[in-house]
């Protein structure tokens, strides 16, 4: 079995999908988008409920686009880690 994902904002491309799906009868799962929900988390895990884990995402998201990070071989992470 083979899947596909839509992603759009667009009601009517949303609409035309679920009708053509219907016409083949392909099942087909509507999933909430994510970016919205007040739990991120696929899962609903409670652990990005805690605002400080998701203040600390952002912050890690805005740090990387900003080129704030630091890049470790493969070597230096497993001795980091005691590997």
């Amino acid at each position: 079995m083979k899947s596909i994902e839509i992603q759009t904002d667009n009601k009517e491309i949303i609409e035309a999908f679920k009708k053509l799906a219907e016409a083949f009868n392909v099942k087909f799962t509507e999933k909430e988008d994510l970016t919205k929900a007040p739990n991120p988390s696929p899962s609903n895990d409670p652990y990005f409920e805690n605002p400080g884990v998701l203040k600390g995402i952002k912050r890690g998201i805005e740090d990387s686009k900003a080129g704030r990070v630091v890049k470790l071989t493969r070597e230096e992470r497993e001795k980091l880690l005691g590997l």
